[in-house]
């Protein structure tokens, strides 16, 4: 098996919750979370990777999230994550997903299966499908069983034996197969100090899942990771005149701003960004990224690029939508400096003559000082249809 080296632009992810939550989708919109690993990854890489997806109501048998028949995820792409599944439920979905168009992927498998099958079976299951993925000629990145809170597997219980011990066998099956590696998610999730392991305070919602903060330290460490695996992706250059044109460029930039710096003094702000932006056509998929340079500030709760089509049956995209408990309560976002690019997924324009409109939300907490954000290389612009046979 010869080593490839896999294109950056299209990674994909595989798994159960802690992988489908890295995108949300509902009848009329479509998010990359800012709970999600693969999110955060996107934006701190300044958009060098990139797990695309596009809004799709349909239900793909053995796709329905936690079992639900009739229910939609309301995407489809590179995103393979389904809640609730077990490994085997994973492992049947792989003829379907290998017609998808992609060289590597993360592969999360096991963690539903603590509680109901026997180690050997988990770990059994889990080499199944990277085998079958690596036959395949895909790049697999195995993630170890994610580790979790006492309240959800008790300390010494089975389930963390099990999960130990699955991890080591990951480790050795890495290492002995080509195109395989490892990245450990739990070394930026779980806090040293804990006596069992469990993740840092705040990063989970639930001591399984991601919250924010959780999201954001193993998104960071993936494209670390990643750094060395998939070729650097050159810095993007907007020149003025690369506007669009439906004769001459009709893929240039629909923007005419492309820098502004933002500040917010109250609790929520839509900031407009690229100012009046050119209608491309009815039909035409377009998307947006722009760079954004964010100073340490302790009352972020969000900060959102988000693409609207303003046609009566118009949807949005939105790139790190905020993450809200079940009580409606948003989850923090980090404390500290950041940067990097946001990037929406791609949204294709319904009937109407009315141009997109494109924001920069931004969400503090009651009280908060005033917050000023870079906003650079700011470009939407129509791309090719994401939806592939």
């Amino acid at each position: 098996m010869s080593v490839s080296h896999p294109r950056a632009s299209r990674i994909a992810v595989l798994g159960t919750s802690l992988v489908q939550q890295n995108h949300i989708g509902t009848e009329t919109s479509l998010t990359t979370s800012a709970r999600g690993w693969m999110s955060w990854a996107e934006v701190l890489s300044h958009g060098r990777l990139s797990c695309p997806v596009y809004h799709d109501p349909s239900v793909p048998l053995g796709w329905e999230p936690s079992n639900r028949p009739g229910v939609s995820r309301f995407f489809s792409g590179l995103n393979f994550g389904v809640s609730g599944q077990k490994a085997v439920e994973i492992e049947r979905r792989l003829p379907r997903l290998l017609q998808s168009d992609f060289d590597l992927i993360v592969v999360d498998a096991g963690t539903n299966d603590m509680m109901v099958e026997t180690r050997q079976t988990i770990a059994e299951t889990r080499a199944r499908i990277a085998s079958a993925l690596l036959n395949a000629g895909k790049t697999v990145i195995l993630l170890p069983i994610l580790a979790r809170g006492i309240e959800k597997w008790p300390a010494g219980g089975a389930e963390r034996a099990r999960a130990h011990w699955i991890n080591r066998q990951s480790i050795e099956f890495a290492a002995s197969h080509a195109n395989c590696h490892l990245f450990d998610w739990n070394s930026a999730w779980v806090d040293p100090e804990s006596e069992f392991a469990e993740p840092y305070a705040g990063y989970s919602n639930d001591g399984t899942h991601f919250s924010v903060l959780g999201g954001f330290a193993v998104g960071k460490a993936l494209a670390d990771y990643l750094e060395t695996i998939v070729p650097r992706a050159p810095t993007r250059i907007l020149a003025r005149d690369d506007r669009f044109d439906p004769v001459n460029n009709p893929l240039g930039n629909l923007a005419s701003v492309l820098r502004v710096q933002t500040r917010t003094e109250r609790e929520q702000h839509n900031h407009r960004l690229g100012e009046k932006l050119v209608h491309p056509g009815v039909g035409v998929w377009v998307e947006a990224i722009c760079d954004i340079d964010v100073p340490a500030h302790e009352g972020v709760l969000g900060i959102s690029l988000r693409l609207k089509d303003v046609a009566p049956t118009g949807q949005e995209t939105i790139a790190l939508g905020p993450f809200r408990a079940d009580d409606g309560t948003l989850f923090p976002f980090p404390d500290t400096e950041w940067k990097g690019a946001l990037r929406t997924p791609p949204l294709k324009l319904r009937p109407g003559d009315t141009e997109p409109e494109l924001y920069l939300d931004v969400i503090l907490r009651p009280g908060s000082r005033p917050l000023e954000i870079d906003v650079s290389r700011i470009d939407i612009r129509p791309v090719s249809s994401p939806v592939r046979a």
